[in-house]
């Protein structure tokens, strides 16, 4: 569940790093610097994502973390394509609810 929630706010942030996106979603367009930083953290969100998935727990191997990490990715990135095209006002407060609740999913080892 934490790896589907921190790529869904993964992928908001690399969306909402876009021009078209984020002046759809926030009501304004963001100066370039701030849709770097948005594109760069939501990659870092992505690298952490799989990280987090790749270390093995338990008895199961880290293969297995990458493919359920891989079945995320592409769900969250439909997701978020999703929210972007049909409720993009939505589209921020979303990601930051996934981004607190993947990381509190990960912490309770969920």
């Amino acid at each position: 569940m934490s790896a589907f929630l921190l790529c869904f706010a993964a992928w908001s942030a690399i969306a909402l790093g876009m021009d078209r996106h984020h002046e759809d979603a926030l009501g304004q367009g963001g100066t370039a610097r701030r849709l770097l930083h948005l594109r760069r953290a939501g990659w870092l969100l992505l690298l952490l994502s799989l990280w987090l998935a790749a270390r093995p727990s338990g008895d199961a191997p880290a293969s297995l973390g990458v493919t359920a990490w891989t079945v995320a990715l592409s769900v969250a990135a439909v997701a978020v394509t999703a929210m972007v095209t049909w409720q993009p006002k939505h589209a921020a407060p979303a990601a930051g609810l996934a981004l607190a609740a993947g990381l509190l999913a990960w912490a309770g080892g969920w």
